[in-house]
């Protein structure tokens, strides 16, 4: 006799199915993520681990916010940039005589190694002349110049440009009309290289950013005359070829930041992000130029409010204890409000107090913590400001003795 079963209808197995299958998947997932999926709101925040003692803590971020664009101005003041002409003697010697003769002329040849960026000139003093000798230069066996010398006659002339380095001046006596010899003493004779000295004025400036973002400038007021190059980070921005008394302003490139950016070496995620840039005022040649009140400029932009929250951990004392809030820049004038959590203290570190550099607040046991766990005072520092400040660390340290 066969026994009759109650059939499970088909839609409730795969009910019970599918409630197994989430239940096995929240006892996997981590709890935030379960908690998400069943609509809970869980805001506990998980306390990092921090060594007891004193604490120290970098602050990559900034604190307070910018609700409109703010210029900054970094300053590389008032200086002189020129490109004078320096002459030097590179060859020098006296007491030489030259002759000819229906045999044939003579020279004296000078061996010299050429700068391509320099120019040279030969000076010559004539202390006596025999007959009507004719007198010439050459370079390579080219000559440049001749004439019929007289006595104590100064000569100066510019050598030709040359492509190659090594080169050969000769001063030559050729025989001038009829005679059986010509003849001439030259009491000095000097090589002499003229050559820009380019005094190129480079500045270098590292300007605080929020993550490159931001307009930049570079504002000067040229005075003096002849051709000038402004460049920053090797591309030139801006060129002038006569002076004003007037203030230039020229916008750095985009392309010069996104490469400076990447330049930093710090990581994408980095909220501050310092931007080093060397800027050039090269002149021309024969140039001179006071530049005045030169600054570099940045436009910073909409800034979210952030009010940063830490975690310290100190080692329990009974006294007082530093806190230092190191800053990089204050970009933004205001005060800066320090809460502490368990203790419910409020600090302030007033605007017109607040500095670049160390900031340090003295304070008492009871501010630290209420109760000490483990022998150690723990808790949370949320820092905020009504101006706009970038820090570069908070640390906290007990006050021995």
């Amino acid at each position: 006799m066969a026994i009759e079963r109650e059939r499970i209808p088909a839609v409730v197995i795969l009910m019970l199915i599918l409630i197994g299958s989430i239940v096995i998947y929240l006892l996997l997932v981590p709890p935030p993520v379960a908690y998400k999926l069943l609509g809970i709101n869980n805001t506990t925040t998980v306390v990092p681990s921090i060594p007891a003692g004193e604490y120290y803590q970098n602050l990559n971020t900034y604190i307070g916010g910018n609700s409109q664009p703010t210029n900054t101005t970094y300053t590389l003041g008032t200086f002189g940039v020129d490109y004078p002409i320096v002459n030097s003697t590179v060859f020098n010697t006296s007491g030489v005589s030259v002759g000819s003769s229906i045999f044939g002329s003579s020279s004296y040849d000078v061996d010299l190694n050429f700068s391509q960026s320099s120019t040279y000139f030969i000076e010559i003093t004539v202390q006596s002349v025999s007959g009507t000798p004719k007198l010439s230069f050459s370079l390579n066996g080219k000559s440049f110049f001749s004439t019929l010398p007289s006595k104590n006659e100064t000569i100066i002339e510019e050598v030709p440009a040359s492509s190659v380095t090594k080169n050969i001046i000769s001063i030559t006596d050729s025989l001038n009309g009829f005679a059986f010899s010509q003849s001439f003493k030259l009491s000095k004779i000097e090589i002499i290289k003229e050559a820009g000295k380019n005094n190129e004025y480079s500045v270098p400036v590292k300007v605080l950013t929020f993550s490159g973002a931001g307009d930049y400038s570079i504002a000067y007021t040229p005075i003096g005359y002849g051709s000038l190059n402004v460049s920053v980070n090797n591309q030139v921005i801006s060129s002038i070829t006569s002076g004003t008394d007037s203030q230039i302003v020229s916008d750095i490139p985009s392309l010069v930041i996104s490469r400076a950016v990447r330049n930093s070496n710090l990581s994408s995620s980095s909220i501050i992000l310092p931007l080093e840039f060397d800027v050039g005022f090269q002149p021309a040649e024969n140039v001179s130029y006071e530049i005045a009140d030169a600054s570099l400029n940045y436009e910073i932009p909409y800034i979210a409010p952030n009010s940063p929250t830490v975690y310290y951990s100190v080692n329990a004392e009974n006294g007082s204890y530093l806190l230092t809030l190191y800053v990089s820049s204050i970009i933004k004038s205001g005060s800066v409000s320090l809460y502490f959590t368990p203790s419910n203290t409020n600090l302030t570190i007033a605007a017109n107090t607040l500095s670049i550099g160390e900031n340090v607040l003295l304070l008492p046991a009871s501010d630290i913590g209420i109760n000490a766990v483990n022998g150690n005072y723990s808790g949370i520092i949320k820092l905020s400001t009504n101006g706009l400040v970038i820090p570069s660390y908070i640390s906290i340290k007990s006050v021995k003795g």
